[in-house]
């Protein structure tokens, strides 16, 4: 299949591509704050529960988004790396980027699996607009929705610290090797080694 080709140049990601980067990356600041606090505040359970909807059906239009940035990852020409970056820069960068896309479809996946797993079996509900389907074949099932459970978390705690990671990355190449590589995902001029 032929790749459409980059929006400006191949020094920078497509458009679509920055968009996506950019539109998930905040919701999952949004996934990480809701899931974190509708599972450990003291609130009403049917605020609770409201909370519980909010954050599921925003998981399900999450997963949507993900997919289409994956085929928009696939469908396009990527920059390439700096000529200045190291070896060990590029293969880090290529096993930190491998992990970012791991976590970010095993978050959303092992949540749809959780609900699906639930002994509540509650709908999702996704804004009012559609209800999500359950996986089939494991309704009410303890054993899953716990391990489906912990994957969530530990694949949450795992996101946390690869973003924690990237960011490190950037702010590293721009102070110390003098690389922006914000313009490549699109904010400013383009000024590489």
């Amino acid at each position: 299949m032929r790749k459409i080709a980059p929006s400006t140049s191949i020094n920078r990601y497509h458009g679509l591509a920055i968009l996506f980067h950019w539109l998930i990356a905040l919701a999952l600041l949004f996934m990480f704050v809701t899931g974190l606090y509708m599972v450990n505040a003291e609130i009403a359970k049917a605020d609770q529960y409201k909370l519980f909807q909010i954050h599921k059906g925003a998981g399900v239009l999450l997963l949507f988004a993900i997919v289409l940035r994956f085929m928009v990852r696939w469908l396009t020409q990527q920059p390439t790396l700096p000529q200045s970056f190291s070896e060990t820069d590029k293969r880090l960068s290529k096993i930190g980027h491998i992990g970012l896309y791991v976590a970010m479809l095993v978050m959303p996946l092992s949540g749809w699996l959780m609900v699906s797993a639930s002994p509540f079996g509650l709908p999702t509900i996704v804004f009012d607009w559609f209800q999500w389907p359950h996986i089939p074949g494991v309704a009410r099932n303890k054993v899953v929705e716990s391990v489906a459970r912990n994957i969530h978390w530990y694949t949450a705690v795992s996101f946390i610290l690869l973003i924690g990671i990237h960011i490190f990355a950037v702010i590293k190449h721009r102070v110390k090797d003098k690389i922006n590589l914000l313009p490549r995902i699109g904010f400013g001029k383009i000024n590489e080694k």
